[in-house]
């Protein structure tokens, strides 16, 4: 096992290396930037890839050309999903037209379908980038990897590179208790393997490990690293009780790409990927930086993808930039991502409050497999609920959220088969439709 591995790793390298090393070199570049943040020679690099980003933009980009020569990131204007889709061929680079681009298409939080273009340096930067994440998070190139998610016929990869790759497809369609029962008999199969799943899989499994009192593996599963939606540090702290492993968040998406990720070593925040991103944190209603200590709107520059570029993109998310506590060269940390920043509600005097509320509170409720919140009206809310058994603690639930959201609030329970899936894959838990 362990020499097939080694056969992986080196030909995965071997065939980069071929191709002129545009990987290593981008992994060298992130691990020198990441793990030297502080010293000036790393400035250096980071200042360079945003001047080079910002120039390539002004000169090529037809929705950049009224912006200065030289410019600084100021001048940029913050731009969305919205802003994309309405100006789609004005972000097209000139010099990358004609060229071999990789499309990325990702539903976004709200399901509507969002293409970009990647080319090719972006890629091996993307690769890089998860290379490098991966490693960090207790996973090396090469190694055995459980890699659930929503398989299709447009995701699939053939058997000779699942081979190669070393990965294990594993649907997480459904979530049955036999479902659950037969991924932890299969997970016990492969010794030192790592885990690639959807954070609300984690919420299925160990809301399914408590439900039947199970006690800790005793099996070695080398890291779990769970992405795509928000894992909650009630469910991450459970995961790594049964499975005796750190199990880390990756913040990614689609159209940018490894953002930040966890670190192996404990602590909730996101350490961020500044080697390939520039990172703001702006107010929630005007575009200035958000005050310190105060949750703001994430906004990214991708300082790679020169075939579209995103320059002042906001994400939509939303969380707190704060100081390493642990003191790893001095790079702030995201802390508290809050997820989609529609998926923020309202209490019944329309003051925002976090999702959190939700999604912390409901660990509680073991009855349940899967919930859903959706804030219908102003006072109005519904609890859409898939239970294990029959759920008994209705008025309990009712009466602890109208304790958060007001006495006055209207919330109705309903009782459903299944939470949809987006096309991501991913569960929306708290909707809000007023918005």
């Amino acid at each position: 096992m362990k020499l097939l591995e080694s056969f992986r790793k080196h030909a995965f390298w071997t065939m980069d290396f071929f191709k002129g090393s545009p990987i290593r070199k981008h992994y060298n570049d992130i691990k020198f930037i990441l793990e030297n943040y502080d010293s000036e020679k790393s400035k250096s690099i980071r200042k360079n890839h945003l001047q080079n980003v910002l120039n390539h933009s002004v000169q090529t980009t037809p929705f950049y050309k009224n912006i200065k020569s030289n410019p600084e990131l100021s001048d940029f204007p913050i731009i969305d999903k919205s802003v994309v889709r309405e100006n789609y061929e004005e972000f097209k680079s000139l010099q990358f037209k004609d060229k071999e681009n990789t499309p990325v298409v990702t539903s976004g939080s709200t399901g509507t379908p969002f293409k970009l273009f990647h080319d090719k340096g972006k890629r091996s930067r993307n690769t890089a980038d998860v290379i490098y994440f991966a490693k960090r998070g207790g996973f090396d190139i090469g190694s055995c990897l459980i890699y659930m998610k929503v398989w299709n016929t447009i995701n699939t990869k053939s058997s000779f590179k699942l081979w190669m790759e070393n990965i294990i497809p594993y649907n997480t369609f459904n979530y049955t208790d036999k479902d659950i029962a037969k991924l932890i008999e299969d997970i016990k199969k492969y010794k030192e393997c790592g885990i690639v799943c959807f954070a609300s899989t984690c919420d299925v499994i160990v809301n399914y490990l408590d439900s039947i009192n199970a006690k800790p593996f005793d099996y070695k599963i080398s890291s779990i690293i769970a992405n795509s939606d928000a894992l909650s540090n009630h469910t991450k702290d459970r995961m790594e009780k049964y499975f005796q492993v750190p199990t880390l968040s990756r913040y990614s998406s689609m159209e940018c790409g490894l953002i930040g990720q966890q670190d192996y070593s404990g602590g909730y925040e996101f350490q961020v990927n500044w080697a390939s991103f520039y990172i703001e944190l702006l107010d929630l209603e005007e575009d200035k930086p958000a005050e310190p200590d105060k949750m703001g709107r994430v906004v990214v520059t991708d300082l790679f993808n020169c075939c579209m570029p995103l320059i002042r993109y906001d994400t939509g998310d939303l969380a707190f930039l704060s100081p390493n506590k642990k003191d790893i060269n001095g790079a702030p940390v995201l802390e508290r991502i809050e997820g989609r920043k529609v998926d923020l509600i309202r209490d019944t005097k329309n003051e925002v409050i976090t999702s959190h509320i939700v999604t912390v509170n409901m660990w509680k409720y073991a009855e349940l497999k899967q919930y859903q919140f959706v804030q219908k009206g102003s006072k109005d809310y519904v609890f859409r609920l898939n239970p294990w058994t029959e759920f008994s603690r209705e008025q309990e639930l009712i009466n602890e959220f109208r304790g958060y959201l007001g006495n006055d609030a209207n919330i109705t329970i309903k009782y459903i088969d299944e939470i949809p899936l987006l096309s991501s894959g991913k569960r929306r838990l708290v909707i809000n439709e007023t918005l």
